[in-house]
């Protein structure tokens, strides 16, 4: 495994997803360095719990804008099934592919505007995606945005039917109680006033006369 100029051995844990690419800047298009990571990623996002390390391959690319950064990793995470509440693991398998530009000339350490790159306006501005000063490219943005982009909207249990075998959500005991609860909830909600006090229907319409002022 080849580590971009700047980093040893052993710094690369200490900088986790921060890589010093000024030796890859000053190399040919093409050129590459690619990566093996396996970080703690505990304090990466207050919304996320990680139940392991993100693993998996980073590849920095040497292209005409910058560096084109390509990852592949997973990370186990605890979520909220959306049936019955309880906690549930789920791996998060995250892909991306992105373009990172200069803040800096690596020759001159000239300031590089945004108008001198071709691409999308918000692309070319957004802080996720530059190199900055010291030529560090930092990927930790762009992993907890893809790792929030690859959890399910609703993550399920795995709970198993005991009749069919199968893997089952829907069949959850726990799921269907609070089924069985929300249903007797909106019962109660859907109850006339009369029948909430148990008065005779066909007095209800009385009710609405009692608070009305005398007519003028």
């Amino acid at each position: 495994m080849e580590l971009p100029g700047g980093l040893a051995g052993t710094g690369q844990e200490d900088r986790k997803m921060e890589f010093n690419v000024a030796q890859l800047m000053k190399e040919a298009t093409g050129a590459r360095r690619e990566f093996v990571l396996d970080d703690d990623i505990a304090d990466l996002d207050g919304g996320l719990t990680p139940l392991s390390n993100l693993t998996g391959d980073l590849e920095l690319l040497r292209i005409h804008s910058g560096v084109l950064a390509t990852g592949d990793f997973r990370v186990d995470l605890s979520l909220q099934c959306g049936r019955c509440l309880e906690p549930v693991s789920i791996s998060a398998f995250v892909k991306f592919s992105e373009s990172f530009r200069p803040l800096t000339d690596i020759q001159t350490g000239r300031f590089l505007s945004p108008e001198e790159f071709e691409g999308q306006a918000e692309d070319l501005t957004d802080e996720a995606l530059l190199i900055d000063a010291q030529h560090i490219l930092d990927i930790t943005e762009v992993v907890r945005q893809n790792i929030w982009l690859s959890i399910p909207i609703v993550a399920a249990c795995d709970y198993i039917d005991p009749a069919s075998g199968a893997r089952d959500p829907d069949a959850c005991p726990k799921y269907l109680n609070l089924l069985s609860e929300s249903a007797l909830d909106g019962s109660a909600d859907e109850q006339t006033p009369s029948e909430a006090k148990g008065i005779d229907p066909r007095w209800e319409a009385l009710l609405s006369l009692q608070n009305e002022s005398p007519s003028d």
